[in-house]
């Protein structure tokens, strides 16, 4: 089965609270491959989350605390047994994050009127 990466690009500019909260219009449906933040000018005292706000049960892909510069990130998730319990070998098993929902990114303490990009690449099938 043929993959492609397909990136999602979620710009935004904070409040004069220093938050923002941006939601893509596009769908992404695939495993999450990668994250680049650009944080531009935040503030160093910034914090970032990437959500799926579609999903049933919203995950959280991505949560940096006081991020002064930027960062790729590849984020993954504990693998569960079908019991819910961590799948173990000599230590945690970690797997790709499956979406099928649009992403939101959440910027806290980002200080006034700061621009920033984050970039989702998701393997699509």
């Amino acid at each position: 089965m043929a993959t492609q990466l397909t990136r999602y690009r979620v710009k935004g500019t904070t409040a004069a609270d220093g938050t923002a909260t941006i939601t893509g219009t596009n769908v992404a449906r695939g495993k999450i491959h990668s994250i680049f933040c650009d944080v531009g000018a935040l503030d160093d005292t910034a914090d970032i989350t990437v959500t799926t706000p579609d999903d049933v049960i919203t995950q959280t892909i991505l949560n940096l605390t006081n991020q002064a510069t930027d960062v790729t990130v590849r984020p993954l998730i504990l693998a569960t047994l079908n019991t819910g319990a961590a799948l173990t070998a000599t230590g945690n098993i970690y797997k790709e994050f499956a979406v099928m929902s649009r992403l939101r990114v959440a910027v806290a303490q980002g200080g006034a009127a700061k621009d920033f990009v984050i970039d989702v690449y998701v393997e699509e099938y």
